[in-house]
């Protein structure tokens, strides 16, 4: 039998650098065919340059820098394949990646998604001997059916990330890709859950990712990923069926605890974005029981103004 085509999208900008040790372990996958798609969210540095060096190898796209989540979604209904495989422009792919994933896929072909574990990188491509991990119990790499994806992804109980992940086409077409307005951060979080409520997700226990941490990334600002966390959990809360009470109540605490994080910024003068809308807090706490509300107005109405008023004392 024939294996689909699976389609590997890579979003990059302004990481020339670091872009030729990526397409080269993307050149470098056992799983035949694929076919590589390059969309560039408006690089200015020599990325353009690198990639008309592949000629026909792969398929290049360049667009205005309008975020990752726009870039993500173009990809993708660029893509010609049967699946999709996601790889960041700074991350490395084991050679063995796509036949990992694709394997769980065609062993529970039920699951909507299929997603592994990550190794971190230094700056300098060195693996630091860190790795993802998942709060569910694991005996050894053989896969695991997770049949509440939605949960898992929300609680979370498993991190899936775009370049730990494989997933049908279809199904993007089906949610309707990515939400445009995580400009900064979690728009892949937000995916994935709807992707999990179409079907189980499988998990596999093994390294299917090289992760670079220590560089400048969209996650190197607090402020904007809390903000982004805080619309994720704002746009489920709205959206999520009644009967999921002990996700909704799992939701309100991390969302409090977001609230309560981006209290201490603004206590020490840090600003929103302009991205954001002047109503957002207000939004979020709505949503939050009348415990947790007290909770969010002691810290911001009490215990910070007296901590700022002691600190200029001394």
């Amino acid at each position: 039998m024939n294996n689909p085509l699976i389609s590997i999208v890579i979003c990059c900008h302004n990481r020339g650098n670091l872009l030729s040790e990526t397409m080269a372990s993307v050149f470098a996958q056992q799983y035949k065919p694929v076919e590589i798609v390059v969309v560039d969210d408006g690089s200015t540095d020599n990325t353009q340059e690198l990639m008309a060096t592949y000629g026909d190898r792969i398929r290049y796209f360049w667009q205005e820098n309008r975020g990752i989540a726009s870039a993500r979604t173009n990809g993708c209904r660029l893509a010609r394949g049967e699946l999709i495989a996601f790889q960041d422009d700074d991350d490395l792919m084991p050679s063995d990646r796509i036949v990992v994933l694709y394997e769980a896929l065609r062993e529970h072909p039920s699951a909507a998604l299929a997603l592994g574990d990550w190794a971190v990188m230094n700056g300098d491509g060195n693996l630091s001997g860190q790795r993802s991990r998942v709060n569910i119990h694991v005996d050894n790499e053989e896969p695991i059916l997770i049949n509440d994806g939605y949960k898992a992804v929300l609680w979370p109980k498993v991190t899936p990330v775009p370049h730990t992940t494989l997933f049908r086409k279809a199904d993007g077409d089906r949610i309707g890709w990515f939400d445009t307005r995580f400009f900064h951060a979690c728009e892949d979080t937000d995916f994935f859950a709807r992707c999990g409520k179409l079907g189980p997700i499988v998990y596999v226990p093994k390294v299917v990712s090289f992760y670079r941490r220590e560089h400048g990334s969209l996650y190197s600002n607090s402020v904007l990923l809390t903000y982004s966390r805080l619309l994720l959990f704002e746009k489920h809360l709205t959206t999520m069926e009644a009967e999921q009470k002990d996700l909704r109540k799992r939701l309100q605490f991390r969302m409090l605890q977001s609230l309560k994080q981006l209290a201490v910024y603004q206590s020490k003068g840090l600003k929103p974005p302009d991205s954001v809308s002047g109503d957002h807090l207000n939004r979020c706490l709505s949503l939050l029981g009348l415990r947790d509300h007290l909770a969010y107005t002691w810290l911001t109405l009490i215990k910070l103004p007296i901590r700022s008023l002691i600190l200029r004392r001394d």
